[in-house]
């Protein structure tokens, strides 16, 4: 079924108190009269008001205005047409864009014109010009998501110019990924590791607080060294990955998160991860030993669950609030999480451990 209706931009903008940050939808190409409603029980469609282009337009600009970065401008699906993006000619005032799921875009350029621009999500099917990521203005944002690899894979050396960008999540492959060594300016990095290229590029970024590798098929960061600022690790179904090597080479890592890792065996922590409190493994079923464990100065947690992990009592480290070895089988869990409440620890996950894998 093809809804019709299309959102309507002034019911975002609260008369009193905080906003918190709102989405606005656009799922079709605005036509020249916009059925303006909302859904009732059961899915069923209600046309409140028809207006005419310019004027669902300039409701669209009066959200921007009164909300600013707390409002995010989405245009996503379209069914098979092409993006027509030169309706944001009309949108000067958005300053946060998603346009994703969509087959394709005409007029990329139109992005690149958005005066007031700083986060980006961008993940259409298909693009025709590998270089499309200069005509949106890569350059000068301060948070861009690749959404996926479209055909052909982008070209990503633009970014090697985006010296205001904070935060980069490449949900997809592109070329020329080493050019991200340059973004130093980076507090946040997404990114879906291969063999085809070196990680040594990340070495360059000093001012790095939270690294994600989310899918890929690197076996290992032995080429990644000591990263002064990191503070969140984390690794989520990275194919064939083994090879963690020791993270005491980061003296700030605050938490760590292991999620669908079949081939890694062993952790190597200890005395140097002084700021260490949160280990969060989840489904990783050969991995046997956490060495230094017990040398941790601050560790609060430790969840594992589908893990080889028997550590003894004695070893536990005294800061140690909140510890569970949850095993795959039901059976026996209950007995471990009475003799842990025994011990005075807490058998659950720590509310602060985990953190946004993208």
């Amino acid at each position: 079924m093809l809804f019709e209706i299309l959102p309507d931009p002034r019911a975002l903008v609260a008369t009193k108190g905080e906003v918190a940050d709102q989405v606005l939808q656009i799922h079709r190409t605005i036509p020249e009269d916009v059925p303006v409603g909302h859904f009732e029980v059961g899915g069923i469609e209600v046309i409140d008001e028809v207006v005419s282009r310019p004027v669902y337009l300039g409701w669209i600009q009066q959200a921007c205005a009164a909300l600013g970065d707390r409002l995010e401008v989405r245009f996503y699906d379209h069914f098979e047409e092409e993006f027509d993006a030169s309706v944001l000619d009309h949108l000067h005032g958005i300053r946060r864009l998603s346009i994703d799921g969509l087959p394709g875009l005409r007029y990329p350029e139109a992005v690149g014109r958005l005066p007031k621009l700083t986060s980006l999500r961008f993940g259409p099917h298909r693009v025709d010009d590998a270089k499309i990521l200069s005509a949106v203005g890569v350059h000068r944002l301060v948070h861009f998501t690749l959404a996926g690899t479209p055909t052909p894979a982008i070209d990503l050396s633009p970014l090697a110019d985006a010296s205001s960008l904070r935060s980069l999540r490449l949900l997809g492959y592109g070329k020329n990924t080493e050019a991200i060594g340059h973004v130093t300016s980076l507090s946040e990095l997404a990114l879906q590791p291969s063999s085809k290229f070196s990680l040594e590029f990340i070495n360059r970024l000093v001012s790095l607080e939270s690294l994600k590798f989310v899918l890929g098929n690197a076996t290992s960061i032995r080429s990644i060294g000591a990263l002064p600022a990191l503070r969140d690790l984390s690794f989520r179904e990275v194919r064939n990955l083994e090879d963690l090597c020791d993270l005491q080479r980061f003296p700030c890592l605050r938490r760590l998160q292991l999620s669908d890792q079949p081939r890694v065996t062993e952790l190597h922590v200890g005395r140097r991860n002084e700021a260490l409190e949160h280990l969060y493994l989840y489904s990783v079923p050969r991995l046997h030993a956490l060495k230094g464990f017990s040398m941790l100065p601050a560790v609060k947690s430790l969840f594992a669950y589908d893990s080889r992990l028997d550590l003894p009592w004695a070893q536990l480290p005294p800061t140690l609030t909140h510890f569970q070895l949850m095993a795959k089988a039901v059976k026996g869990r209950d007995a471990h999480d009475a003799e842990v409440r025994a011990r005075g620890l807490t058998p659950a996950v720590h509310p602060d451990s985990v953190f946004f894998y993208k």
